[in-house]
């Protein structure tokens, strides 16, 4: 009874909007990290060892994050926690990441960096080859490019998250004992 009193009281929200956001942050620092450097993760003949080392460097980060919200949580409702809980904990880090990766894209792409923009554009074009429908394809859908990556990326975050999520939950759950509750309950 106890523990569902605290569950009630403390929410994984703003925990899991922190862990968002500062992966948001991380993740837009990455981006100019990467182009200083010379990785064009847009790039389709990217060497193997600079996909996986791309990769890592997101995706890593990203589990962490989802980790760090589920077990912080876990944390704060006294060591324990429900499978729901922690998913549900973990699911919100990855929605919330989702949604911040897809605005910052879209600004990425249309005010910091148009000429990034512009070279994914070329890179489309370069891959339509001499097919004029497909060159007057990447036109046409010019306009509409930026949202569709903002789209595709919290799509990807979120699918993603929802993985790790479950997979954090399956390990981090740890629901009191019977006997506490009980022992809880005759103390009232």
């Amino acid at each position: 009874m106890q523990q569902q009193l605290i569950e009630m009281e403390k929410k994984p929200n703003v925990l899991a909007f922190k862990g968002a956001l500062a992966y948001a942050v991380y993740f837009l620092a990455l981006i100019y990290i990467f182009k200083m450097i010379g990785i064009d993760t847009n790039n389709t003949n990217l060497p193997l060892g600079e996909k996986i080392l791309s990769s890592a460097l997101s995706y890593i980060p990203f589990i962490l994050a989802i980790v760090y919200v589920q077990t912080n949580h876990k944390k704060e409702l006294g060591g324990y926690i429900t499978f729901g809980r922690a998913f549900s904990a973990g699911f919100k880090v990855a929605a919330y990441s989702g949604l911040f990766l897809a605005l910052l894209l879209m600004l990425y792409y249309k005010v910091l960096d148009r000429s990034a923009f512009d070279n994914l554009i070329d890179k489309a074009k370069e891959t339509a080859g001499d097919d004029d429908n497909k060159i007057k394809g990447v036109e046409m859908m010019r306009p509409y490019m930026i949202y569709f990556i903002g789209f595709g990326a919290a799509i990807t975050y979120t699918f993603f998250g929802l993985i790790v999520s479950l997979i954090g939950a399956a390990i981090i759950k740890k629901e009191k004992p019977l006997y506490e509750e009980t022992e809880e309950i005759k103390s009232l």
